[in-house]
């Protein structure tokens, strides 16, 4: 049977050309969102929301269609949306089938899962676009500043999804998406009003030095690693040691017992997480050099680390720490989402994972 074309607002497309259409949909919405900025217009206000969310979605699905166009069903998706991705329509005269396909939060989902767990899109960036943008769809509700807030996250949202882009092998030109008129403004939102990108690589040979090297400029010995005789500060047999000790553990060529991710700012080594297993709960551990701390960063990682304890099948993720460690304590409980438990020289957490 023949293919038949995607119905866009830019013309029909072929199947294979949907990713690129979707892509191309994406762009127009965003640079839309952009020109309604400063309009007294009130449906000016209501376009620029709906642009923002459309963005948004839009570009999620072009990514996960690059990967498999079958990645943007939805989830009550049946035979007639399966033949129709497939090119295979069920009624070839039908001309507008009946489909269903993935919303913005769960493709946010799906591309998490379809991609390396150290490459991740936030769920609450999304979730505070669409929060904006439904409200201007289904109440006429629109506020001004929310709506400046959520052209910020989508301009982060698009540099997180380009990224993304990249580690797949796909084309992710930012110059390219905003075009020349809109460039230096959306470059502007990202320095100046744009939380620093924070991201867990997985530790590996490669970027252990560098880890090693921000503990050093950083940190004291005593806060990342346990106790070495002689002097204080980082001595050889310090360093020595701190190597010693990840390639013993995360690094152990043939049975690791816990996944250490190395904590960039920006592309900026700036710290360590981990997780241990133990049954069927899993340890979670962080440390950030004293010059990132009171930014936020370990509640963002500790967020981060709490759902890839969840992916990894674990019941429960728990964490340590001691009594005068209020900003431990405030990571285990808005981080983790556990209730610190102080006992003796020791505060537990411990969070439910399903």
């Amino acid at each position: 049977m023949a293919l038949r074309k995607w119905p866009t607002a830019f013309g029909a497309v072929d199947y294979e050309r949907l990713p690129a259409a979707l892509e191309e949909l994406a762009r127009a919405h965003a640079r839309r969102a952009l020109a309604c900025t400063g309009a007294c217009e009130p449906l000016a206000l209501i376009d620029q929301a709906v642009s923002i969310g459309a963005c948004a979605e839009a570009l999620l699905k072009a990514v996960l269609a690059a990967i498999d166009i079958h990645l943007v069903r939805g989830q009550p998706a049946g035979l007639e949306t399966t033949l129709t991705l497939a090119g295979r329509p069920e009624d070839p005269d039908r001309p507008l089938p009946d489909l269903w396909t993935v919303g913005g939060l769960e493709a946010v989902q799906v591309l998490n899962r379809a991609t390396p767990a150290d490459v991740h899109l936030p769920e609450a960036l999304l979730a505070r676009i669409v929060t904006v943008r439904d409200s201007a769809i289904h109440m006429g509700f629109v506020d001004r500043a929310e709506s400046e807030r959520a052209l910020t996250d989508l301009v982060v949202l698009i540099d997180r999804v380009l990224a993304i882009r990249r580690t797949l092998g796909q084309a992710a030109d930012w110059a390219a998406f905003w075009s020349p008129t809109h460039l230096d403004r959306v470059d502007a939102v990202l320095r100046e009003r744009a939380e620093p990108v924070v991201e867990l690589s997985e530790l590996s040979e490669d970027n252990l030095s560098l880890l090693l090297d921000a503990a050093v400029a950083d940190a004291d010995p005593l806060e990342v690693m346990a106790p070495v005789a002689g002097p204080p500060g980082w001595t050889a047999r310090r360093k020595e040691a701190f190597l010693a000790f990840h390639r013993d553990r995360a690094l152990h060529p043939t049975c690791p017992n816990e996944r250490t991710f190395v904590i960039t700012v920006g592309g900026r080594v700036v710290g360590a997480a981990r997780l241990e297993p133990h049954g069927e709960e899993v340890e979670a551990g962080i440390w950030i050099g004293r010059s990132h701390r009171g930014q936020g960063i370990g509640g963002r990682v500790a967020a981060r680390l709490r759902e890839l304890a969840a992916r990894s099948g674990a019941r429960r993720v728990t964490a340590v720490t001691t009594p005068d460690n209020i900003a431990a304590r405030r990571i285990i409980h808005t981080g983790l989402g556990a209730r610190p438990h102080v006992e003796g020289d020791e505060v537990t957490g411990a969070a439910e994972l399903r």
